[in-house]
């Protein structure tokens, strides 16, 4: 009896240990493209991959307070421009003027331009390491990570009090806006897990990187700029689940994942997407309209991806419903002039990424 109830133990830890192991190791990444990635060195892609990391390899790793300009007065304040606001020509010494869709390249100037870097250097180098195993982009990826969240002299504060400020208003503060920057985070996120999956980025490290997140987390949740983002009826609300919720995550904060899910699933996409017909009212407003439907829908399917991954079921309505709205967009696939809204964007591009994206939501109806 003893040798069956052992054996009937042993069976049940491996079903538990299966269970474990199926889990994604990255919830956007295409983790078994990767892995296939590995037995191909000589493909194109693999080579792209190890030529960008190398490249980052003789840089120094970008940090926060690496600023030239400081509006806050505090290097470790990230701090970005509002892309889309000028100078005014009527007042050049003004407040700056919204011109919608219209990129002000001054955003260079500032943190945003170094966060993207952070954020393609992490992703380089942390893909480098797992096809090869190669310490040298270890060592990076775990020093960039130091540099940007954890190194008392270089780190950026858990906080977006200054994104996408506009000059001469409300007192060079950031703005709810803003917190589209933190998509980033996400990309990063993945980056940790993938190296994880090869070798332990350290405890003493994820710790610190997971307090981080939790502390941006309760930013999120408790501050001005993010309650007031989180009741924003366009995409910004859903772009604020989005980094919440992998915020939550990062930190273990499981009750507020389940809550989040909920609120997401039972009433904001609902919210956005119109039930007859498809449209992103919110979206078609803007001068790049079917740039921001389409984005709008890339980060419903991301949060669904990764819901998916931390084992929640996606409700039927709420796939239905995503699927209306790209039904809308592609009725438009191949014929521009029968959009009736205006778009600033390169068309062709546009439907390479409708393409792309629609492919993704098929994907996860299987």
């Amino acid at each position: 009896m003893k040798s069956k109830s052992l054996l009937h133990f042993l069976f049940c830890l491996c079903l538990a240990t299966q269970a474990v192991q199926a889990k994604p190791v990255t919830y956007l990444w295409d983790y078994e493209e990767l892995k296939a990635l590995k037995a191909q060195p000589q493909s194109s892609e693999y080579q792209n991959i190890i030529a960008s990391a190398n490249r980052v390899l003789k840089t120094v790793p970008v940090a926060v307070t690496q600023k030239t300009k400081c509006i806050s007065g505090d290097p470790h304040n990230f701090e970005s421009l509002s892309i889309y606001w000028w100078p005014d020509p009527q007042n050049p010494n003004g407040p700056y003027i919204c011109k919608d869709g219209y990129f002000n390249p001054e955003y260079k100037e500032y943190d945003y331009e170094r966060l993207l870097v952070l954020t393609e250097n992490l992703r380089d180098v942390g893909k480098a390491f797992f096809l090869t195993g190669a310490g040298q982009y270890y060592d990076y990826f775990c020093r960039q990570l130091d540099v940007w969240f954890i190194n008392k002299d270089t780190r950026m504060y858990p906080d977006f009090e200054y994104s996408q400020f506009i000059p001469g208003r409300n007192g060079n503060q950031g703005n709810p806006g803003g917190m589209t920057d933190a998509y980033n985070f996400i990309t990063i996120m993945e980056g940790i897990r993938l190296v994880d999956s090869v070798k332990s980025i350290g405890r003493k490290r994820r710790k610190a990187m997971n307090a981080w997140f939790g502390s941006f987390a309760s930013w999120m949740q408790t501050s001005d700029l993010g309650i007031a983002v989180s009741h924003f009826k366009n995409g910004h609300c859903i772009s604020y689940d989005l980094i919440l919720y992998n915020m939550l995550i990062a930190s273990g904060n499981k009750s507020g994942c389940k809550a989040l899910q909920e609120s997401f699933f039972s009433s904001r996409i609902a919210s956005q997407i119109n039930e007859e017909d498809g449209r992103i009212p919110e979206a078609l407003v803007r001068t790049r309209a079917f740039f921001y439907s389409l984005h709008n829908l890339r980060r419903m399917l991301d949060f669904c991806y990764i819901a998916k991954s931390e084992d929640c079921e996606i409700p039927p309505h709420s796939l239905a419903l995503i699927g209306k709205g790209f039904q809308y967009l592609m009725s438009f696939h191949g014929k521009r002039d029968l959009f009736p809204y205006q778009e600033l964007d390169d068309w062709h591009a546009l439907q390479q990424q409708l393409s792309a994206q629609y492919a993704r939501y098929q994907q996860l109806l299987k």
